[in-house]
Parts: C-alpha cells; structure tokens; sequence
C-alpha cells in the first residue's frame, strides 16, 4: 500500500519564535500557527474558527525562523505529520500531533534598507497572540 504525508498550511504565528539547541547542538524551534477558516452556516449566518497547529522546525531554517519571525507573522509552512510520544510526570502515555517542518516560507515580507517590512500588519487575523 501507498502512503502519503504531506502537509502544507499557511496562517500566522501566535508567538515569537524562540531558538534552543539539542544535547547535541541541533538547533530546533516550535512554531505555533493559526489558521483562520470563515464559513456560512446552514441558517445563513457567517462564523469563524481557529485551529491552533503545532509545528517544529530543525537546522538552518529553525536559526532563520528564530531571527526572521515574530509573532503574528505570516507563514507557508510544508512539513509531514509526526507524532510525538511520552510519559508524563504523572506516568500516563501522551501524544501529540504536530507538523514536522522540511520547508518555511515568510510571507509579505520585504527588505527596505536594513529593516525587513511586514506589509500586512494592518491586515492581522481574529486571534490574540498568547506570548510576547
């Protein structure tokens, strides 16, 4: 049988990424992304949702997501699914599904002299960031 795992989402990060490094000294970030979905319901009222995706990013993109993003930066992001397992202080097995980053793409990002420019700040989604 054939399988696939493929993803690819684009939405905004709710928190500034923060670089770390492995015991080994692989650098790896955690990206949270929202992703804002609008939709009419049956009785002809518009709704709204958000779903929250975790994504980890390793190696050279994990040190140019770190330095290049902030939050509520726009993000195209490619990955496959990966699902993590552990044992909680409590001894209870926990998972969690989360997007395993192989490509990061900035979006609406441009260079103006030194600075990098976010044109679509004026346009920022329905969601708080969590962090700063």
């Amino acid at each position: 049988m054939v399988a696939l795992n493929k993803v690819i989402i684009a939405g905004r990060l709710t928190r500034k990424p923060q670089l770390r490094k492995t015991p080994n000294g692989i650098h790896v970030t955690d990206l949270l992304v929202a992703l804002n979905r609008e939709f009419v319901t049956l009785g002809g009222d518009k709704q709204q949702e958000v779903c929250f995706v975790d994504v980890v990013v390793w190696g050279k993109q994990a040190e140019m997501s770190a330095e290049s993003l902030d939050c509520s930066s726009p993000v195209l992001v490619e990955g496959r699914l990966q699902l993590d397992t552990w044992v909680g202080k409590d001894g209870e097995k926990r998972c969690k599904l989360r997007v395993a980053a192989e490509r990061v793409q900035f979006i609406d990002r441009r260079t103006q002299g030194d600075k990098s420019v976010d044109e679509s700040r004026d346009r920022r989604e329905d969601f708080v960031c969590c962090e700063t």
